[in-house]
């Protein structure tokens, strides 16, 4: 499980109950259970003009479980080029790119995603009851939070979008997978 399940599942919120919980996960699972935790490649950064973007992958092997959610995030991923387009409401777009993680029975994070810019987090947010319309040119962080109904699996992996007339366009220019760490450029 990520760090960020553990705040997610369990409202921590200060650094001394996120190594609490640390704690008490290695002591019921011993270490092999901590060494199963995924990296994370995570890059939120603001560029020279003061333009926040969000992108990250998870990098390891893949239990069946986070396979099943890699092929939902593959389903998020193409959807998202056709339903992230001007004249979508929020909440549509939110239904859309979740479908292929609720039709597995997966949990999702806080937000499907949010509108990023000279802040990291603006509004509107991608997700239920935001009836907000996307307007062409807004540039949204679209991060869906697959959590297994057990709460022992989950994987989180977000981009950068331009909303146009056509649907959206990806950013990162990143595949849409679990990186192994053998890559090369």
């Amino acid at each position: 499980m990520f760090l960020g399940d553990i705040l997610v599942r369990r409202g921590l919120v200060s650094a001394a109950e996120i190594e609490a919980a640390l704690a008490r996960q290695l002591a019921e699972g011993g270490i092999a259970r901590i060494m199963r935790l995924y990296l994370k490649a995570l890059c939120e950064i603001a560029g020279p003009g003061g333009h926040w973007v969000e992108v990250s992958r998870a990098l390891g092997t893949p239990s069946a479980e986070v396979q099943r959610m890699v092929e939902a995030y593959g389903e998020y991923y193409e959807v998202a080029q056709t339903a992230l387009r001007a004249g979508a409401t929020a909440h549509d777009v939110h239904r859309a790119v979740s479908a292929g993680f609720t039709q597995r029975g997966y949990h999702l994070g806080h937000v499907t995603g949010h509108s990023i810019g000279m802040t990291m987090i603006e509004f509107p947010k991608i997700g239920e009851h935001d009836e907000t319309e996307l307007q062409a040119g807004m540039v949204l962080s679209m991060h869906p939070h697959a959590i297994s109904q057990d709460g022992e699996a989950c994987l989180y992996m977000q981009d950068t979008w331009l909303v146009t007339d056509a649907g959206g366009v990806p950013l990162a220019g990143l595949e849409m997978k679990i990186f192994d760490g053998t890559e090369r450029r």
